[in-house]
């Protein structure tokens, strides 16, 4: 950026490079009146290639001789301003917007508005733009507007990089030549596109036919990228045996559009050739046992039979690998070596292929290979984890074997020498005992290939430790114990694990064998998990054993009341037994629902037993827990029973609802055994008796008050009273008044 401070007096004009912006008049030393303009110029280097949005020049004032008067600085587009003076002005072009309202004086920001200006100056060809500063022309030389501003002038501009031209056109992945590319029915264009300020780059293509370029057609495809390359699939707009041209331009996220890159060719063939080829080979045919085998190569040759649009072939083995071959000339020959890789009947797949990648019908090429992976034997045949397992490898087939590569499941591979008579021998340490083992083997032919794999699993016996309950229908709370016996060979210790305790540690004895006692956390099901481990710290096998263990909760007992059966009733006492399968229990704690606890004692054969009177109908739950000998308490249990409803039914002609006035009657049937009487009472009033009759039942009938409210319920109070004097419930018979 350049500034330059403009000013006369006197008839004589200077340019003040020091000090800040000034605009209009002021009053020097000496009584002397300068009037000034100041210019900045702005260099637009890096508007190139782009298009411009939006430009804001600002700036802060320094300076004003009166804030009484309102600021009216203005900005004007000028020419470049190189060096000017007072009698060489720039010509003025265009008056900017603002500067916007600020009520702050001096304002420590004003801005103007130059999108226009900075629009002009590009188009115009100019590296850089010029702005003056000044006031206008009825307030220029009145000392009361002078103001300064910050030579720290900013242009702030808001500008879209256009992309650069595409280079590396590619179609179907090939870069372009001078002869145009013949294409299949598949054709995907291809090329790379920058751009500065936007990392999602798409494209717009044109393509033509080269012999009309009145059908050229333009199209964008901006999701196909990744990274600065951008494609195009173009299959629609193709027809075959035509020679086509395209190119294409970056296209933004903001719709902003590069130059057109070069023009590149292609040509397209839709006909695939129509014969398949003739498959032939001296070395394997499809004759039992077969020959050569895995690794040996053999020749194959594919013949396309004179059809001259085959210029190669592609051939498919069983693993699915494609691979291509040349032909001598177009309709000629291809000459291959291949070594299967699976022993047996196998096969090829061979199909024709012309210059645009179209494949003529497949032809199954089957043949026999002679089974030549290696054996493998070896000793001894079973063995403990860790033993040393010595394995012979030995060879099969024709072949001159060189050596041997073998693994043990899925370690690294390891290779060995082939001794004279062609085997090799090697050691191998299985010792984990949680899986099983596998030698994988493959012979390494004089011919520098690989036989196929030959797969042997090796017997192992892990040596699990064998677990013996010594403790027989094991209670909570009761110890248990096991004895643990060792299999493996040179046993020192046993590790267990006990539900869900941590492991744990013990020697094993002279006898291969260890105690262990437990005490189970919960009743049911509990795991114990053991293995053993040798001095040298080969590990067995885990051997595991669910023991299930009876819970110490006690039993409850009620002849009256039995649990889950609709028993007894309000008023009828009944008498309940505790035992536990424990022995010693010293007490029992029990409760109804959510009453307070009760603890009574146990007699000497761990019983205790107490009476207990329902209040109400309907189900109760009676939970008991037992005190053990150490103090501890036992898992708790629940009897549930259900209190049989004792009072009264009643069947009234009410229909449902009553009015006031009305009389009701209603007969009453027994429910309670050895009936004396009922009782019963409208509402609050008082309480009535009516003996039952010959069948039981008995009549009463009653009147609805007068004042009874409407929308409410008048209620009849029901119980009975057998001949011994016990009293039921009350059964409530609602009436609806409306």
């Amino acid at each position: 950026m350049g500034l330059h401070r403009l000013g006369g007096a006197g008839g004589q004009f200077f340019v003040d490079h020091a000090g800040n912006a000034p605009v209009g008049a002021r009053t020097h030393a000496g009584g002397t009146t300068h009037v000034s303009k100041s210019y900045v110029t702005f260099d637009l280097s890096t508007l190139r290639s782009s298009e411009l949005s939006h430009a804001v020049l600002s700036t802060a004032e320094t300076a004003v001789t009166d804030c009484a008067h309102p600021r009216a600085t203005e900005v004007w587009l000028t020419e470049p301003a190189g060096k000017p003076t007072w009698n060489d002005q720039p010509a003025e072009l265009a008056k900017m917007g603002g500067p916007y309202l600020d009520s702050r004086c001096p304002s420590p920001g004003l801005t103007w508005t130059v999108t226009a200006g900075i629009r002009d100056a590009v188009a115009a060809g100019r590296p850089t733009a010029s702005f003056a500063f000044r006031l206008p022309e009825d307030q220029q030389s009145d000392l009361r507007f002078g103001r300064e501003y910050s030579p720290k002038m900013k242009l702030t501009l808001s500008y879209n990089k256009f992309p650069g031209e595409a280079t590396d056109l590619t179609v179907n992945q090939k870069p372009c030549a001078a002869e145009p590319r013949i294409v299949g029915s598949s054709v995907e264009l291809g090329a790379t596109v920058k751009d500065a300020d936007d990392s999602y780059i798409g494209a717009e293509y044109a393509l033509w036919p080269v012999d009309h370029p009145d059908q050229r057609v333009t199209f964008s495809q901006s999701g196909s990228m990744v990274g600065d390359k951008v494609w195009a699939d173009v299959n629609r707009f193709l027809a075959g045996d035509v020679t086509y041209a395209w190119q294409l331009r970056g296209k933004d996220y903001s719709g902003g559009l590069g130059p057109w890159s070069a023009i590149c060719r292609f040509t397209t063939d839709f006909t695939s050739p129509t014969t398949a080829p003739a498959v032939s080979s001296p070395d394997y045919a499809d004759v039992y046992p077969g020959t050569g085998g895995t690794g040996v190569p053999g020749t194959f040759v594919f013949d396309a039979g004179g059809d001259t649009d085959v210029v190669g072939f592609y051939y498919t083995d069983p693993t699915e690998r494609t691979m291509h071959a040349a032909a001598d000339r177009p309709g000629g020959k291809a000459v291959v070596r291949y070594a299967p890789g699976i022993a047996g009947p196998t096969s090829l797949r061979v199909r024709g292929v012309d210059a645009a990648g179209n494949s003529s019908p497949s032809v199954y090429y089957r043949f026999w290979v002679l089974r030549n992976q290696p054996e493998v034997s070896c000793t001894p045949d079973s063995a403990f984890v860790g033993e040393p397992r010595q394995c012979k490898f030995t060879p099969q087939g024709d072949t001159p074997v060189t050596g041997y590569v073998y693994r043990l499941n899925q370690e690294a591979e390891t290779t060995v020498p082939a001794g004279p008579d062609g085997t090799a021998t090697v050691t191998v340490y299985p010792d984990n005992p949680d899986i099983m083992y596998w030698i994988h083997v493959r012979a390494k032919l004089s011919t520098g290939y690989l036989t196929s794999l030959s797969e042997t699993g090796l017997d192992i016996d892990p040596g699990d430790p064998i677990v013996e309950t010594r403790t027989e229908r094991p209670i909570l709370g009761q110890p248990i114990d096991f004895t643990l016996r060792a299999v493996l060979p040179g046993t020192e210790t046993f590790t267990y694990r006990w539900a869900e305790s941590e492991w744990t540690t013990v020697p094993a004895g002279a006898d291969g064998t260890a105690a262990v006692r437990v005490t189970a956390p919960t009743s049911g099901w509990n795991m114990l998990w053991v293995h053993s481990t040798t001095a040298q710290g080969q590990r067995s096998g885990i051997q595991d054993l669910n023991v299930d263990v009876a819970s110490n909760k006690p039993q409850v007992f009620s002849a009256e009341y039995p649990e889950y059966q609709p028993s007894g009733g309000v008023g009828i006492p009944g008498t309940f037994t505790f035992t536990s399968p424990f022995p010693g229990v010293t007490a029992y704690t029990y409760s109804f629902d959510s009453a307070a606890p009760v603890t009574v004692p146990a007699d000497v054969d761990g019983k205790a037993s107490f009476t207990f009177t329902p209040a109400r109908p309907g189900w109760t739950h009676l939970t008991v827990t037992s005190t053990l000998p150490d103090g501890g308490t036992s898992e708790s249990e629940t009897h549930a029973i259900s209190v049989k409803s004792l009072a009264p039914q009643a069947t009234c002609d009410d229909q449902g609802y009553v009015k006031p006035g009305q009389v009701v009657r209603c007969t009453l049937t027994p429910v309670q055994e050895n009936l004396a009487a009922y009782g019963w009472a409208v509402a609050d009033g008082p309480e009535n008796t009516v003996p039952p009759g010959p069948d039981g039942t008995a009549a009463i009938e009653f009147t609805v008050p007068a004042d009874q409210l409407s929308g409410r319920y008048l209620v009849l109070r029901l119980w009975s009273v057998n001949e011994a004097g016990l009293r039921t419930e009350v059964y409530d018979r609602n009436f609806y008044v409306p």
